[in-house]
């Protein structure tokens, strides 16, 4: 059986991985391992103290980046629709000023 650092540096590289892929569905689901994977390594007695703190300060940083760049790519989404709004609201508006100007 692994123990719990064994459990976090494997939870640490899917989360890098992930991260770097940019694959949300994936981290979503390592995320709900990082509690019971961090608690478990917490309360490991056998652990070093700083090789832990080492590897959750890792884990830290990772998740702080997947909060940044889930944050921009919302945003980039956001504007991204705005911006196909406005569009639509354009040729919507162009579509009646045309049908106007076909009245007798």
């Amino acid at each position: 059986m692994p123990n719990a650092l064994e459990s976090l540096d494997r939870l640490i590289n899917a989360f890098r991985e992930a991260l770097s892929q940019e694959d949300w569905e994936t981290l979503g689901q390592v995320s709900q391992s990082v509690q019971p994977t961090v608690s478990a390594a917490v309360e490991d007695e056998a652990n070093d103290r700083g090789e832990l703190g080492q590897r959750l300060e890792t884990l830290q940083e990772l998740m702080d980046d997947a909060a940044r760049q889930a944050t921009e790519s919302r945003d980039t989404a956001a504007r991204e629709l705005r911006g196909m709004n406005q569009n639509r609201n354009a040729l919507k508006t162009y579509a009646n000023v045309r049908a106007r100007g076909r009245r007798p």
